[in-house]
């Protein structure tokens, strides 16, 4: 992204805000074309786009590992294993 607000959306729930110099659609493109969020421009936005095949997926897997969501789900099931440990 290289100018602009993006509202971010995850089953309907707001989750955040970005804006320049964010990466967006690598989860589509890490997970063969799912999408997880939607997204809706807040003011004028500008972008750049790259095509999947010419993107560096090792690249993208480690850019994706620092992602909000990605750090979620990893510690999510670590909750659920102490819970179920608990009972």
């Amino acid at each position: 992204m290289l100018d602009g607000v993006i509202d971010i959306a995850v089953d309907g729930q707001a989750v955040g805000e970005v804006g320049p110099g964010a990466v967006l659609g690598e989860r589509a493109v890490l997970e063969t074309g799912r999408r997880t969020a939607t997204l809706t421009a807040m003011t004028a936005v500008s972008v750049a786009e790259a095509d999947a095949t010419v993107i560096d997926r090792d690249a993208l897997t480690r850019l994706a590992a620092g992602h909000r969501r990605e750090q979620i789900e990893q510690v999510e099931p670590t909750a659920q294993a102490a819970q179920t440990t608990a009972q």
